[in-house]
Formats: C-alpha cells, sequence, structure tokens
C-alpha cells in the first residue's frame, strides 16, 4: 500500500506543480517584487485549480483504478492534497534558498524531517499504524511547515489578492515542457521494477538490486543538495549581467569539485555498510551500487547545465529533448532488460543518462553561450 501510495504521489506531484517552482525561482532574479508577487500568488492559486482537477479526474476513475491497482478510496482525496501540499513546501524552501537565508533554511528543512519522521515513528512502531502512520507522518509534517511558511509569506509580503490570467497562460506553456522532463527523469530513474516485473525477473535478485539502487541513489541526493546552492548564485549572476565564460566555468568547476569531494566518502562508507552491517546476502549488489552511483553523478552534471535552460525558460528546446529522451529511454530499457535483465537495467539507467548529457550539450549549447556573451539585458534583482 505504501508502494501504491508513494509511486502516484510521484507521478501526480509534478502534474500539480506543473514547473512553477522552477519558473518562480527563474523569476525571483528577473521580474520586480511587485510583480513577483503577483506571480508567486498566481501559481498558488492556478496549483489549487489543479489539485481539484486531479481529485475529479481520479474520482471519476475510481472504479477503474480500484479493479485494476487495488486502489484505496481514500487515495482518491489524499493524495491530490499531499501532492499540492509538496508543491506549496517546495516553493518556501525555493523562496528562502534565493533569499539566502540560511538559517530559516535549516530551520523548516529540520524541523520538517524532525515532524515527519518523528510522527511515523510513533504510529508505526508504538500505535502499530502501519502504512497508515507513515502517510500521517507526511501530511503532519507537510501541513506543519506550510502553516509557517504563510505566515513568513505575509510577513514578507508575498502574497496578494491579484491573480493574473495572462501569467497562468505563461505557466501552462513553460510547465508542459517541464512537464514532460520531469516524466523524462522518472523513466530514467524510478522504472526499473516495472520493466523488470514485466520480465518476471527474479525477486530474490530483485531485492538486492533495490536496496543497491537506494545506496546508489544517495549521490543523486547529494547532487541535488550542492545544486540547490549553486543555483541562486548562477541565476543572480546571470540576472545582472555579469556571468561569463570564465564565471561559469568556475561555477561548474566549483560545483564538480564540491560533488567528488562529498560522493567519495559517502560511497567509501557505503561500502562499509555492506562489509560490517548490511547482511552478506546483499554483497553481489555492490557493481550494481556503483553503475547506479556513477549515473547519479552525471545526472548532478546534467542538472547543472540544465539550469541554463530553465532560467531562459526555453520551452521548445526542453520538450524536444525531453520527448527525444524518453524515447531513447523506453528504447534502450526494453532491450537492455530483455536480454540483460537486472545487469541490463543498471547499464541501460548509466547509458541513458550519458545520451540525455550528449543531448542536452546540443540543445543547450547555443543557449549558453548566448547567456556568457552577456546579450541579455541586466535585471534589477528581486529583493
Amino acid at each position: 500500500m505504501l508502494s501504491l501510495f508513494s509511486s502516484n504521489l510521484m507521478l501526480l506531484t509534478p502534474f500539480i506543480c506543473l514547473g512553477m517552482v522552477q519558473s518562480a525561482t527563474a523569476d525571483y532574479f528577473k521580474k520586480t517584487k511587485e510583480a513577483f508577487t503577483a506571480a508567486f500568488t498566481t501559481n498558488l492559486a492556478f496549483s489549487f485549480f489543479l489539485m481539484l482537477l486531479a481529485t475529479l479526474v481520479l474520482f471519476l476513475s475510481r472504479d477503474i483504478l480500484h479493479r485494476k491497482f487495488d486502489f484505496p478510496p481514500s487515495f482518491i482525496f489524499i493524495i491530490p492534497g499531499l501532492a499540492f501540499l509538496t508543491f506549496l513546501s517546495e516553493q518556501l524552501f525555493a523562496l528562502v534558498r534565493n533569499r539566502n537565508e540560511v538559517k530559516n533554511y535549516a530551520f523548516f528543512g529540520i524541523t520538517k524531517t524532525l515532524i515527519e519522521y518523528g510522527v511515523s515513528v510513533v504510529l508505526i512502531v508504538f500505535l502499530f499504524h502501519g502504512w497508515v502512520g507513515r502517510v500521517w507522518g507526511i501530511a503532519i509534517s507537510l501541513i506543519s511547515i506550510n502553516l509557517a511558511g504563510f505566515f513568513y509569506y505575509q510577513r514578507n509580503r508575498y502574497l496578494s489578492l491579484k491573480i493574473n490570467m495572462a501569467h497562468v497562460w505563461e505557466e501552462v506553456k513553460f510547465g508542459i515542457p517541464v512537464f514532460a522532463f520531469q516524466f523524462c527523469v522518472f523513466l530514467l530513474g524510478s522504472t526499473n521494477k516495472l520493466f523488470l516485473a514485466y520480465f518476471n525477473v527474479d525477486k530474490y535478485q530483485l531485492g538486492i538490486y533495490a536496496v543497491a539502487c537506494v545506496f546508489g541513489s544517495l549521490i543523486g541526493t547529494i547532487a541535488q543538495s550542492i545544486l540547490l546552492y549553486a543555483q541562486p548564485k548562477l541565476y543572480q549572476s546571470i540576472s545582472s549581467g555579469n556571468a561569463t565564460l570564465q564565471s561559469a566555468r568556475k561555477g561548474f568547476a566549483d560545483y564538480v569539485k564540491m560533488l567528488i569531494f562529498i560522493s567519495i566518502p559517502c560511497i567509501l562508507f557505503v561500502l562499509l555498510l555492506y562489509n560490517t552491517v548490511v547482511n552478506k546476502i546483499y554483497m553481489e549488489g555492490i557493481p550494481f551500487f556503483l553503475i547506479v552511483a556513477l549515473s547519479s553523478f552525471i545526472w548532478g552534471l546534467n542538472n547543472y547545465i540544465f539550469m541554463f535552460l530553465l532560467y531562459h525558460k526555453e520551452k521548445k528546446r526542453i520538450l524536444v529533448l525531453s520527448l527525444a529522451s524518453i524515447v531513447c529511454s523506453v528504447t534502450v530499457n526494453i532491450i537492455m532488460v530483455k536480454n540483460f535483465m537486472i545487469w541490463g537495467d543498471a547499464l541501460s539507467g548509466l547509458i541513458n543518462t550519458l545520451i540525455f548529457g550528449a543531448l542536452l550539450i546540443l540543445v543547450a549549447r547555443k543557449v549558453i553561450i548566448n547567456t556568457l556573451k552577456n546579450k541579455q539585458t541586466a535585471i534589477i534583482p528581486n529583493p
């Protein structure tokens, strides 16, 4: 049940977010405070509408979902609601990060984590609520952090009564390519169980591989965390007109150094866990862990380059890149998994990440060159 809940929440959240978190991050450095506030409030209202729309679609499809996937009726309302709260929390964290408020960012992040896992542990271990306790832990943490976020928005005057319908249309045009990109990411990193289950891979081997994927994805988490630190600095330099080839090279080099510096100890620590803590039957998953870790590392490099497309809201380029990558991913996954099973899935993830990187360089090269030539007009950053 928890797996069903998590996978559906993961699929629905990009639809309700529709790229508005990425859009707001770019707008923060490109628009005045008044224009950003109107756009920010419009995003919240539009996401709420998308939540209602998703709930209606799930409600009308409830019989099919229950018959095909044993979908509980409660999920029809819980999943869209939590997806909306997830969007709100991501907006909050992005705004605090863009304002470079380190203490607030740490406070919100640590508080959310403590509430989520604290409530989950109490409900699961002591009150024996099983998967329901885990869902309540997620829900209570999201509700708590977004209540704090509401007061944060009010204090800093980021809410208004102006709803800009023209802005909604711009977000839809930008959101569709971003949604395609997020679906592409889902295919690259989260479909292994679907393909492996389709080809009836041995469940024992699948369990070993699943643990290796969890450990390997830690590198991706590290890369994303460092990227969240690097993104505002890059966007601010572009918006002020100070971005140059030299500064971009230095920024990328610093990002790679930091990623390597943290990834190596993480990999060594996981290998230590394999040899001392984890059950010995999982030892044969070490090669899979190393492949997934390498794929996650390369994906982190791809994400840095992808930020240039997000900043300029290159809708057509993002859509073309995503669709091409989706076609390649599905093709490679089917061929590799069908012929090499688990090894095929692990290697297909690495191959698809490399293909995406090559396509990304081809698509983003001109955008990056124009950006670093300072052809854009310098914009006063949002205070």
